[in-house]
C-alpha cells in the first residue's frame, strides 16, 4: 500500500509552547512504512532545526493568521501558495491548528483530500464558525470539556476524537540524585521551590501568580519562586519587573526567561502552579511533580490533574484558593511525594507519545480509506 503524505502547517518554526512539542513528537514518532510527513513553518527555529535532524522535509512560508488579516487579496494570495505547494508535494492528507483551518480546506477543495484539525484550548465565541470546523473532516481535541464545548459550538459529534497530549517519559521523569539545577544556578538557600512555566504575556497571567507569591510571602512562609519563559510582551514583563520591585519580592522571584533544560528544570522544583494549563502539567506531573491547576473548568471534566490525588486545583478567578493551596503544598512534604508519585503513574498510563501517535495514525488511517 502507498503511503499517506500528511501535511502539516505549525503555527511557529519555533518550540514556543507545548503545541509544537506535541506536533515535534508526532511527527517525529509516525510509522515512516505507511505515512510520509512534509512540514510547513511559518519562519526558521528550533522546531525546524529539529525536524531536519530527522530528514523530514521542512519548508518555510509564510501563511498569515486568518483572523489576523482583512485584507481579503492577501488571503487569497497565501491560499494559492499553500495550494500550490500541496500539489506540487502530492498531499494525501493535510493536519494543523484549527487556527490554519481556512487554509487546509482550500487545499481540500481542491485536491479532495481531507483535513485534520487540532483543538488544544477553549475557543472564543463565534471561533468554530469564524474557523468553518464543521466542515473539516475530522477534529482532535484534548480534552473532554474542549470537546463538548466544540458540540456546543455546532461541530458534529461524530467527527471529534479526544487524544491527550503526551509527554517523553524517558526524558521527563523523577530526579535520581540530590542534583538540582535550579539550586545552583538561582537560589543556594531556597527551601521549597515553586515554578510557574508560560510565555511572558498577559494571557499567560503571571503578574496574578505575583500576586500569589505576596500572599504566600505575607503568610511567613518560606519558599523560591521561578516565572521561567520567554518574553513576548517587553511591556507586560515590565510590568511584572515593576510590581517585584514595589512589593520587595525581587529576593524571593528569579525570571529565568526561556530553558532549554525542562526535564530536570521541572524535576528540580517541588510543585508547578499553573493558571493557564497546557501540557506542561503533564510534563511535571511525568517528573513526579504535583500540579496546582486554576480553572474554571469543573473539576470531574479535568483529564490530567485529578483534585487530591496527582494535585490540587482551585477556580482559576480566586487567587485565594490558589494562595492556600500553595501553602498547604509548602508546608507537607508529604503531601506532594504523595501527588508526586500519583501523577507519574497517572501520566505512565495515559500519557505516553506512544498512546497518542497510534490513535492519530489511526484517524488518519480512517480518513485515507475513505
Amino acid at each position: 500500500m502507498d503511503k499517506i503524505s500528511v501535511l502539516y502547517l505549525t503555527l511557529y518554526g519555533a518550540k514556543v509552547g507545548g503545541g509544537e512539542i506535541q506536533y515535534e513528537y508526532l511527527i517525529k514518532g509516525l510509522d515512516r512504512k505507511r505515512f510520509h510527513p512534509i512540514v510547513i513553518c511559518p519562519s526558521k527555529g528550533d522546531l525546524v532545526e529539529s525536524l531536519l535532524s530527522e530528514g523530514i522535509p521542512t519548508h518555510i512560508l509564510k501563511l498569515p493568521r486568518w483572523l489576523h488579516v482583512q485584507s481579503i487579496l492577501t488571503k487569497r494570495l497565501a491560499v494559492q501558495r499553500i495550494v500550490q505547494f500541496a500539489k506540487k508535494a502530492d498531499i494525501n492528507l493535510i493536519h494543523s491548528d484549527y487556527r490554519m483551518n481556512p487554509y487546509m480546506l482550500a487545499v481540500s477543495r481542491e485536491l479532495s483530500i481531507p483535513n485534520v484539525v487540532h483543538v488544544r484550548s477553549k475557543m472564543r465565541e463565534n471561533h468554530a464558525k469564524y474557523y468553518s470546523l464543521k466542515q473539516a473532516s475530522s477534529v482532535i481535541s484534548i480534552g473532554h470539556r474542549y470537546r463538548d464545548a466544540l458540540i456546543q459550538d455546532g461541530v458534529p459529534e461524530e467527527k471529534i476524537e479526544i487524544i491527550f497530549d503526551a509527554v517523553d517519559i524517558s526524558k521527563f521523569k523523577p530526579k535520581k540524585s540530590k542534583e538540582n539545577v535550579l539550586v545552583q544556578e538561582y537560589a543556594p538557600n531556597a527551601k521549597v521551590l515553586v515554578g510557574f512555566v508560560g510565555r511572558i504575556e498577559l494571557a499567560k497571567r503571571q503578574l496574578d501568580f505575583l500576586r500569589i507569591v505576596k500572599n504566600i510571602l505575607s503568610s511567613g512562609r518560606e519558599a523560591h519562586f521561578f516565572v521561567i519563559g520567554d518574553i513576548y510582551s517587553k511591556r507586560y514583563h515590565y510590568k511584572l519587573k515593576a510590581f517585584c520591585n514595589e512589593n520587595e519580592l525581587n529576593p524571593y522571584v528569579t525570571f529565568t526567561g526561556r530553558l532549554s533544560n525542562m526535564p530536570a528544570v521541572l524535576a528540580s522544583l517541588d510543585f508547578l502552579l499553573t493558571l493557564s494549563g497546557g501540557s506542561v502539567m503533564i510534563e511535571a506531573m511525568s517528573c513526579g511533580i504535583p500540579v496546582i491547576f486554576a480553572t474554571s473548568a469543573d473539576p470531574l471534566k479535568l483529564h490530567i490533574v485529578q483534585h487530591n490525588e496527582t494535585g490540587i486545583v482551585v477556580s482559576k478567578t480566586s487567587l485565594n484558593s490558589a494562595t492556600k493551596a500553595a501553602i498547604d503544598l509548602i508546608d507537607n512534604p508529604n503531601l506532594r511525594s504523595t501527588f508526586g508519585i500519583a501523577g507519574r503513574q497517572r501520566v505512565e498510563t495515559y500519557f505516553s507519545v506512544t498512546q497518542m501517535i497510534q490513535k492519530t495514525e489511526g484517524i488518519y488511517q480512517q480518513l485515507g480509506n475513505r
